[in-house]
């Protein structure tokens, strides 16, 4: 029987925030409908390459290295400042339908709720402002305060420090199984939200949650 959490950890993109203007943004420009997905893969691989390589870049940085390099492989050949409009897309952002229902009631519940982003302080800051959910949350964190991506353990140590709050008494919830796996290494109890195109990894720790959206998983905490 897991620990009544007390801290609700959430990733960001694609957890909160529909990337949707991202992936067609992406595929439109390459002129592939696989494009998106192929970037996304290479900014995660070359995230966790920085981490392992004890090295560190903005993921803002590695994310226009990597549309590069994936617009490279198509044969195409992007300019700087089309790479900049399209990952501008991030900022403007529009929250998935449950989230701000969800979050509300988790809220209201009394439970402690936190952002975690790979993305900048100001970045993460300035989508959830724009989505509207800023105010929602207690606190807002970036892993450039650890200089490791996520899912490196430390990261979620780094929240947990500066919240004081033991791990079995934090839930990280996301639609990434990755980030759950680092999550649950870490000692946190996980809960996984199914987006859309998103399937559990088979050999990570069992999820203490599972979900369709944020409302759903409220209704498994409030009682």
């Amino acid at each position: 029987m897991p620990t009544s959490p007390q801290l609700l950890i959430f990733d960001v993109n694609e957890t909160l925030l529909d990337t949707k203007a991202v992936t067609t943004a992406i595929n439109k420009e390459i002129g592939n409908d696989e494009a998106a997905d192929k970037w996304f893969q290479s900014l995660l691989h070359y995230s966790l390459v920085e981490t392992v390589t004890g090295d560190f870049a903005d993921f803002s940085k590695i994310a226009d290295a990597c549309l590069e390099m994936t617009a490279n492989n198509y044969g195409k050949d992007l300019t700087p400042k089309t790479r900049e409009t399209i990952l501008s897309e991030f900022k403007k952002l529009s929250p998935h339908t449950d989230v701000s229902e969800g979050l509300q009631r988790l809220k209201n519940a009394g439970f402690i709720l936190v952002a975690l982003s790979n993305g900048t302080l100001e970045a993460v800051n300035e989508q959830l402002k724009s989505a509207g959910i800023s105010q929602l949350f207690d606190r807002i964190f970036s892993i450039q305060s650890v200089g490791k991506f996520k899912p490196h353990p430390s990261t979620y140590a780094y929240v947990l420090d500066k919240m004081e709050i033991s791990s079995d008494k934090a839930v990280m919830i996301a639609a990434h199984p990755w980030d759950l796996v680092g999550a649950a290494r870490a000692g946190l109890q996980t809960a996984f939200i199914k987006r859309s195109g998103k399937s559990n990894y088979p050999l990570s720790p069992q999820n203490e949650f599972v979900a369709e959206d944020l409302i759903q998983f409220s209704d498994q905490l409030i009682h």
